[in-house]
């Protein structure tokens, strides 16, 4: 007789199935997500659709596959092929959304087809190919349910048991998936392992008759077979459809307030997804222990119901509390930057999103053991709980994200989410029925959601700022919540400067430092020093208009597109006009909104220069320094065109630093790189650079003064640091920064070692090039060669000023003085620092 699964020892290996399988479900997950936000654009919009497409798949599965299994013996070869498609489609889809889906847009925007059209076909085809994989994925928990549930009375630990088994698998495979497999493997090779464990699960399922059901086993089900207590049907929907939608709605309105509170990390956000599936893994583990009579299932739904709401109310209070209850004190004792990336956002993961995801994990298999009385109708009725809970997990992002974010802004979005938590408590309670001290509760909870349901109507000003908004006592000058993005816009209020701020979300949109405006200017002028002939231009990241105004600034230039992910910035811009010369009226300037390498991808306009100036490629650009970004840049360059690229020396070992720099050469053999103090600039062209230095000179006097940028022909031309010859010679041995596997974006945690920057220093000033690759036919090479002396002395007194040895770095300052006197920005920066 083949074995039978009904002996605690026989399960170990549906445990181990159900555990494998929801590694890979996450690993897939995490994947796609990735590869769809270069595919689509890196957009909430585009995740958002993404995600609810792959629940709905998900869920309609469960429901499909639930039924189909119900009455058949061969549960295991069923299960097998599911997990046999998920690998075969898994492999199938990476193929389509690396290489169909660009010839798509290749195609068809070059043939002239509506980029509204394009977008619609290509969403259209994600969805499709998303949803195959998803709607098999769904099938597995109820057939594994029907494996592993033999009779009524071990159906509640069971199917805790299962569930538990599930998520933790999906936490280790998200945390894998995000901390060491993407790094490591690169996207393919991560997809094809987890689609090779999906093929041998497929067979070792298929050929093991242990995964079927034998005369006794099927006998010991259809025996415990019962019509449901119908009762229970209603607080169990109800129950798995309240917490899905609020678990994964709240998901989208914690990930918004941890952007504004946290360094935006692939890793961050990775440990803070995880330790939310941890939750509902110790929800359902804690389930399983539990010995819940049937008179005390709609009791413990309303408690649990209850729980999110409460848990939620009390993580909504640490959040707007954050960083003086634990940013600030937690800071001052971790002494790794590393730590302060990953321990902070652990903690504060555990004690806001942990609790309310550890309810909804004990309110799931809860639902499942209220609906499905009967072992043998349980892969049918496990599917339909799947299903709504799943209904609830579309629901919920959807609207969190297009509605609430939008219209209430974070904060009172979380308080409308309790709100409908209390409402759904009373429900269910309303349908147990109230009975002695339970009254008690139930006005209370009555006061509650009324309280709520004010303060959503009243809407104080209880908004979520950047950490340096509190610490600092900065005064807001500006606010907004978007689909996309927090915007802040703050200035000092005691300090002599009454400096201006702005963030998107917890990224400095720009520096105010005298340097970071230095070299924003660069990246807008440079180009045209060069001699560009330019008439179109395509900026990548508006900002607040620095850039853009420097490009503008140059009168050939006839139109200007700009990608900006959140067009907010567009309003904080107007507190900038001293920076930007008013850039938002001018009539050449049209801001585009969304994914910036997503246009690129769909237009097909040429341009003379390409700009970008991203955040740092470390916080959440990393795919704007890939080989494949560059070369989409290129291919989008008219004869002769050319590309500026903001190039941070921070947060970067010189291992990353040279491999950008390596990279960027890979894809423009004529490159260069130039120094503006703590930050650089990549430019790159389709033609050779040499320039006249007369023509250089004469393209530097049309600038004028500016108060922001010493502009001088002998200065600015001492900033080059490498040629491509030099790019050549020195990155020999440089890894190339590819999508597929992308050190910027899952990077060494050395990186955020604060003495990378002097070292990068460093290794400029040993590196730097000839200026006369690039400059010809100086008038006066004795006055080059001092301002080069001078830049050399400049360079050393910003490495001590790093490494705080103020009375060294004013002593290389005064010696660049003395060594080269025309230059006028060392007075100038004597005064600035000392």
């Amino acid at each position: 007789m083949p074995a039978t699964v009904s002996t605690t020892r026989s399960r170990l290996p549906i445990h181990l199935v159900i555990f494998l399988t929801g590694f890979t479900f996450l690993l897939y997950e995490v994947s796609w997500n990735r590869l769809l936000s270069l595919v689509l654009g890196a957009t909430v919009t585009a995740s958002t659709i993404v995600l609810a497409t792959f629940m709905a798949g998900f869920g309609i599965g469960a429901f499909f596959w639930g039924r189909v299994a119900n009455n058949r013996r061969a549960v295991g070869p069923l299960l097998g092929g599911l997990l046999g498609g998920v690998g075969i489609f898994s492999g199938i889809n990476y193929f389509v959304l690396n290489n169909v889906v660009p010839g798509i847009y290749a195609s068809l925007g070059a043939g002239g087809t509506s980029s509204s059209v394009v977008e619609f076909l290509v969403f259209t085809l994600a969805v499709v190919i998303l949803f195959v994989p998803a709607f098999l994925m769904g099938g597995v928990f109820p057939l594994v349910s029907k494996l592993a549930v033999s009779s009524n009375t071990e159906m509640a630990g069971v199917l805790g048991r299962l569930y538990a088994v599930e998520t933790f698998g999906s936490t280790v495979g998200g945390l894998l998936t995000g901390f060491v497999l993407l790094g490591a493997l690169g996207q393919l090779r991560t997809i094809m392992a987890a689609a090779g464990v999906n093929l041998l699960l497929a067979i070792w399922l298929a050929l093991d008759p242990g995964f079927r059901l034998d005369d006794t086993r099927e006998a010991e089900q259809q025996s415990s077979a019962a019509n449901p207590s119908h009762p229970l049907h209603r607080p169990a929907l109800l129950g798995a459809f309240i917490c899905g939608l609020s678990i994964l709605s709240l998901q989208v309105l914690w990930m918004r307030m941890f952007r504004i509170y946290l360094t935006n990390t692939s890793y961050t956000f990775a440990l803070v997804s995880s330790v939310a599936i941890m939750g509902l893994f110790a929800g359902s583990a804690l389930f399983s222990r539990r010995d819940l009579g049937r008179s005390d299932l709609r009791w413990t739904m309303f408690k649990v119901v209850l729980g999110v709401m409460l848990s939620t109310g009390a993580g909504l209070v640490l959040l707007l509390n954050l960083p003086e209850l634990l940013m600030f004190p937690f800071t001052s004792v971790m002494g790794s930057p590393m730590a302060r990336a990953l321990v902070l956002p652990f903690v504060a993961a555990v004690l806001i999103i942990f609790p309310p995801s550890l309810f909804s994990g004990f309110a799931f298999p809860l639902a499942c053991r209220m609906y499905a009385h009967g072992a043998g109708n349980v892969s049918r009725d496990v599917g339909l709980v799947l299903m709504v809970n799943t209904i609830g997990s579309v629901v919920g992002p959807l609207v969190a994200a297009f509605i609430l974010l939008p219209w209430l802004g974070a904060t009172m979005s979380v308080l409308l989410i309790m709100s409908l938590l209390g409402g759904a408590a009373l429900v269910i309670l309303r349908w147990q029925g109230v009975t002695g001290g339970q009254e008690y509760v139930r006005n209370f909870l009555y006061g509650g959601v009324a309280l709520l349901v004010v303060l959503v109507v009243v809407s104080p000003n209880w908004r979520i700022l950047p950490p340096s908004f509190s610490r600092f006592d900065r005064e807001v000058l500006y606010y907004q919540e978007s689909v996309e993005g927090t915007l802040s816009v703050g200035r000092d209020r005691q300090t002599r400067s009454r400096s201006k701020y702005t963030y998107v979300n917890n990224s400095a949109v720009i520096g105010s430092s005298y340097d970071a405006v230095k070299v924003v200017k660069m990246v807008g002028h440079f180009p045209f020093l060069l001699g560009l002939q330019c008439e179109d231009v395509l900026v990548i990241g508006f900002g607040i208009g620095v850039t853009t105004s420097a490009i503008a600034s140059h009168p050939e230039v006839q139109s200007i597109e700009c990608v900006e992910l959140v067009p907010g910035l567009r309003k904080a811009a107007q507190y900038y006009r001293d920076l930007n010369h008013g850039i938002v009226d001018d009539p050449r300037l049209k801001i585009i909104p969304g994914d910036g390498r997503h246009y690129l991808q769909t237009s097909p306009r040429k341009y003379d220069l390409i700009s970008c100036d991203p955040t740092h490629p470390i916080l959440g650009s990393g795919s704007l320094y890939t080989a494949d970004y560059f070369q989409q840049c290129r291919e989008h360059l008219n004869p002769g065109g050319m590309v500026s690229q903001y190039l941070p020396l921070h947060k970067l070992r010189p291992e990353e630093f040279l491999g950008i720099i390596k990279t960027f050469e890979t894809v423009f053999p004529h490159s260069t790189v130039w120094l503006g103090h703590y930050h650089a600039v990549l430019l790159g062209g389709l033609n050779p650079l040499p320039i006249d230095f007369v023509q250089w000179s004469d393209n530097v006097q049309k600038l004028g003064k500016d108060e922001h940028f010493y502009v001088n022909a002998y200065h600015l031309a001492a900033t080059l640091m490498l040629d491509g010859t030099s790019i050549k010679e020195l990155g020999a041995q440089s890894a190339v920064n590819t999508d597929d596997k992308s050190y910027t974006e899952f990077f060494n945690p050395d990186c955020l070692l604060e003495d990378n920057i002097g070292r990068n220093l460093q290794f400029l000033m040993k590196s730097r090039c000839d200026v006369g690759s690039i400059f010809r036919n100086v008038p006066r090479p004795d006055l080059l060669q001092r301002y080069l002396e001078g830049n050399r002395l400049l360079t050393e007194s910003l490495y001590y000023k790093l490494e705080r040895d103020d009375k060294r770095s004013l002593d290389f300052l005064k010696q660049a003085v003395r060594a080269n006197p025309e230059d006028q920005e060392y007075p100038f920066l004597i005064k600035l620092y000392f």
